[in-house]
């Protein structure tokens, strides 16, 4: 588990208790369980995969900022506001790869309100709205901040001319980002080939021409009647 975030560290446990975790399929065990004093029992229910509407309020409300994280990354019933607030200050671990962004309960709709936050973790999320545009792409891609730039390089609305500029960011994930996406124009994207800091993002890029894609196979030596 990431210790980056104050109050939040390696030492705090990542599983349930196990007597927990043996009832987590039972949800009058669960009701039981979720309000106690005891800080790791709390934290052991909100492990589990599902609750009960009236239960899965206790954890997602809880005070301690272990609770709403554990029930962020395991449990699928998980509220759509707690979700969005320990986004705000959870960066994510390798053991929840994603959580809490592709929680299936994760907002979507009204995102559009973070277009102007000075938080760029919330301006990261606002083209996830559906009724965000090509024109906020094109806004984002001169973002300031790199986690934001590197949003607009992934978004299949980019301009050919953004991703140009992209392909060249001084950030590297953005670099990687916009590299990948197919708004590069051949003229830019085929160049890179012959880039060694581009040229695994180019191989990649599904707008790669056909007849470029066959040069380079011939080039390896590994036709389709070419021995291995």
């Amino acid at each position: 588990m990431a210790d980056t975030v104050p109050g939040i560290g390696a030492h705090h446990r990542s599983y349930a208790l196990w007597w927990v975790a043996a009832v987590h399929g039972d949800p009058a065990a669960m009701r039981q369980l979720a309000s106690p004093a005891k800080l790791l029992i709390r934290r052991s229910v909100a492990r589990t995969v599902h609750l009960p509407p009236d239960v899965v309020q206790l954890p997602a409300h809880d005070e301690d900022r272990v609770v709403r994280l554990f029930l962020a990354e395991s449990c699928d019933d998980a509220p759509a506001d707690p979700l969005l607030d320990v986004w705000t200050w959870w960066p994510g671990s390798f053991s929840f790869p994603g959580r809490p962004r592709n929680h299936p309960n994760f907002p979507r709709d009204g995102l559009l309100r973070f277009a102007d936050d000075p938080e760029p973790r919330l301006r990261v999320l606002t083209l996830d709205d559906p009724a965000s545009d090509a024109d906020l792409v094109e806004r984002f891609s001169r973002d300031p901040d790199g986690e934001v730039r590197r949003r607009a390089a992934e978004d299949p609305r980019l301009s050919p001319d953004a991703a140009v500029g992209l392909a060249q960011d001084a950030d590297a994930g953005v670099r990687v980002a916009a590299r990948r996406n197919p708004a590069l124009p051949s003229a830019s994207l085929v160049p890179l080939l012959l880039d060694a800091d581009g040229a695994g993002e180019a191989a990649r890029n599904p707008a790669l021409p056909v007849a470029v894609m066959h040069r380079m196979i011939a080039l390896t030596g590994k036709g389709p009647h070419t021995p291995a």
